[in-house]
C-alpha cells in the first residue's frame, strides 16, 4: 500500500491497478443496470407470453358463447364444455389455467378442486396479500392486467413468486388466469449472470496477460533508462541506452542519449569557461596585487615630496625673513652713507661696515641662489612624480576596463589620481617658472652686490673721492634695497606656493591611500573569483572524468 514506509509500486503494479479501476465500473455497471435491465425485460417477455396464453384461452370461451348465440349450447353446457376444455391443459410442464367470477368464487381449478364454488375472499399468499380480491377488483377497473404474488408449484409447500395475467369475460362475469413461477426467470438471470461473469474474467485474464507482456516488453528499457540516469547523476556521462523500437520507449531512449550528449558538450564548454576566468581571475589579481603595491608606493612617496615641500618652504621662508634683513641693512647704510659726510674716519669706518654688510649679503645671495637650485630640483623630482603618478593612472584605468565589472569603482580612483597628478604637474611647473625668475633675479643682486663690493674696495682705496664714492654707495644701497625687496617678495610667493603645493600633495597622498585600499578590494574579490572559478572547474571536471573524450 502507499501509506506503508518504504513500499514502492513498480510499473506492472500501477498497469494491474489501472486494469483493475478499468474493469470495476463494468462490474458496477453489469451490477446496477445491466443484469436489473436483463431481469426486467425477461419478466416482460414472460407477461408478453402468458398474455398471449390468456388470449387463447379468451377466444376458446368466445366460441363457445358464439355456439351459445347460435343456438348449439345453452349458456351452463357452453361453461361446462369450456371449463373442461381449459382445465387439462397444460405448457412448461405444470404450468394451469385457472377460472374465478366476479363475487370471487372459484370456478375451475386443476389443483384445487375441492374449493370449487368456494368464495376465495380470504385466500391471502404466504406474504397475507388477498389474491383474488386484488384479481377481482383488477378485471371490474380495467378488464385485464398483470397480478404478482406468491404461489406453490403443485405438490409443493414452498412458495415462490409468480406472475399472472388476468383477463374478464364480461358475457359469462368470468375471469380467466394463466401465470409462470418467477423461479424460472431467476435461474435464466443467474445463468446469464454467470456468463458474463465468465466472460469478464476471461477478458480480465486476458488483459493481464497481455498487459503483463506488454509491460515487461516497456519495463526493460526503463529499467535501463533508470540505469542510465543513476549513472549520470553520479558523474558518469559515458552512458548510453538502447533504442529498441520506434515507439514512444524508443523515442524516449533516443532524447535520452541526445540530452547525455548534449550535456557532456556542455560541461565541455564550461569546464573551458572555467579555466579561462581562472586564468583571467588570476591575471586581475597579480595585476592589481602589482597595481597595490605601486599605489603604496605612490602614497609613501607623495609623503616624502610632501615633507621635503615643507622643508623647501621653510628655507624659502627663512630666506624671505633674511632678504628683508638685508633689505633693512641696506636702508641703515644708505642712511649712513648720506651722513658719511661727517668725516672721514667716520666715513672710513662706515664703508668697512658696508663692506661687510655687503660681503654678507653677497654670502645671503649666494645662499639663495643655492636654494632656488635646490627648490628646482625639488620641482623636477614632483614633475617626475607627477608623470609617473598619470602614467600609473593610466595603466590602472586600463587594468580597470579589464576587469570589466569589479574594475568601475577603481577606473574611478584612477581618473581622480590621473587629475591630481596632472595638477600637481602644472603646480610644479608654475613653481619652477617662479624658481627661474628668482633665480635670475637673485642673480642680478649678486652682481650689483658685487659691483657695489668693488665699488666699497675702490672707495676705500680712494679715500680722497669720498662724496663721489658716498654718492654711488647710496645709489648702489638703494638699488640693493630695491633688488632685496624684490627677492623678499618673490621668496615670499615662493614660501605660499610651496605651503599649496605641499597641502595638494598631502591630499594627493590620502586619496593614493584610498587607491591602494581599493586596489586591495578588487585584488580580494579578484581572490573569490579565482576560487569560484577553480570550484567551479573541479565540479565540472568530476562529470567529465568518467566521460569519454
Amino acid at each position: 500500500m502507499a501509506f506503508l514506509p518504504g513500499w514502492r509500486p513498480s510499473l506492472l503494479m500501477k498497469f494491474h491497478g489501472a486494469l483493475l479501476l478499468s474493469v470495476l465500473p463494468l462490474l458496477l455497471l453489469q451490477q446496477a443496470y445491466v443484469l436489473p435491465a436483463m431481469r426486467e425485460q425477461l419478466r416482460e417477455d414472460r407477461l408478453r407470453e402468458v398474455r398471449q396464453l390468456v388470449e387463447v384461452g379468451y377466444h376458446l370461451l368466445e366460441a363457445h358463447e358464439a355456439r351459445v348465440r347460435q343456438g348449439e349450447l345453452t349458456p351452463d353446457e357452453a361453461r361446462r364444455a369450456a371449463a373442461a376444455l381449459l382445465e387439462p391443459l397444460r405448457y412448461a410442464g405444470n404450468e394451469y389455467y385457472w377460472i374465478n367470477d366476479l363475487k370471487t368464487r372459484l370456478v375451475m381449478h386443476p389443483f384445487l378442486p375441492q374449493r370449487l364454488g368456494q368464495d376465495m375472499t380470504g385466500y391471502v399468499d404466504r406474504a397475507g396479500k388477498p389474491v383474488f380480491r386484488e384479481i377481482v377488483a383488477l378485471a371490474r377497473a380495467q378488464g385485464e392486467g398483470p397480478v404478482e404474488y406468491l404461489a406453490t408449484r403443485p405438490y409443493s409447500a414452498d412458495p415462490i413468486p409468480k406472475l399472472s395475467y388476468v383477463k374478464l369475460f364480461a358475457p359469462w362475469g368470468w375471469v380467466l388466469g394463466t401465470g409462470v413461477y418467477m423461479e424460472d426467470l431467476d435461474e435464466e438471470v443467474a445463468a446469464v449472470e454467470r456468463r458474463m461473469w465468465a466472460a469478464l474474467f476471461a477478458g480480465a485474464g486476458m488483459a493481464a496477460l497481455g498487459g503483463a507482456y506488454l509491460s515487461r516488453r516497456m519495463l526493460a528499457p526503463m529499467r535501463a533508462l533508470a540505469d542510465a540516469a543513476g549513472e549520470v547523476a553520479r558523474g558518469n556521462l559515458g552512458v548510453t541506452v538502447p533504442t529498441p523500437a520506434l515507439d514512444e520507449v524508443g523515442d524516449l531512449s533516443r532524447a535520452f542519449n541526445a540530452m547525455v550528449a548534449d550535456v557532456q558538450r556542455m560541461l565541455g564548454e564550461m569546464a573551458e569557461v572555467s579555466r579561462v576566468t581562472e586564468s583571467d581571475a588570476g591575471h586581475i589579481h597579480r595585476a592589481t596585487d602589482g597595481l597595490r603595491q605601486a599605489a603604496q608606493e605612490q602614497s609613501w612617496g607623495m609623503q616624502n615630496v610632501s615633507a621635503t615641500v615643507i622643508r623647501m618652504t621653510q628655507q624659502l621662508a627663512q630666506g624671505a625673513q633674511q632678504a628683508e634683513l638685508t633689505a633693512r641693512t641696506a636702508e641703515a647704510n644708505e642712511q649712513a652713507a648720506r651722513e658719511g659726510g661727517a668725516g672721514v674716519r667716520v666715513t672710513d669706518e662706515k664703508m668697512k661696515e658696508i663692506a661687510h654688510v655687503v660681503d654678507r649679503s653677497a654670502r645671503t645671495v649666494d645662499r639663495l641662489t643655492e636654494w632656488s637650485e635646490e627648490v628646482e630640483r625639488a620641482m623636477e623630482l614632483i614633475s617626475d612624480v607627477a608623470d609617473q603618478t598619470r602614467v600609473l593612472a593610466v595603466n590602472t584605468s586600463i587594468e580597470a576596463m579589464r576587469a570589466g565589472e569589479h574594475g568601475k569603482g577603481f577606473a574611478v580612483v584612477a581618473l581622480e589620481v590621473r587629475k591630481l597628478a596632472e595638477q600637481a604637474r602644472a603646480a610644479a611647473e608654475r613653481i619652477r617658472t617662479l624658481m627661474r625668475q628668482s633665480q635670475t633675479e637673485t642673480e642680478a643682486a649678486a652682481a650689483q652686490i658685487r659691483e657695489g663690493r668693488a665699488r666699497v674696495h675702490e672707495g676705500l682705496r680712494l679715500s680722497s673721492n669720498t662724496a663721489k664714492a658716498l654718492e654711488r654707495i647710496v645709489t648702489g644701497a638703494e638699488d640693493i634695497q630695491r633688488q632685496v625687496k624684490q627677492t623678499a617678495s618673490a621668496h615670499a610667493a615662493e614660501a605660499a606656493a610651496g605651503e599649496s603645493l605641499a597641502l595638494s600633495i598631502h591630499t594627493l597622498s590620502g586619496q593614493a591611500a584610498e587607491a591602494a585600499k581599493e586596489v586591495e578590494h578588487i585584488t580580494q574579490a579578484a581572490e573569490g573569483l579565482t576560487t569560484r572559478a577553480r570550484q567551479l572547474r573541479e565540479r565540472v571536471t568530476r562529470f567529465q572524468k568518467d566521460a569519454p573524450p
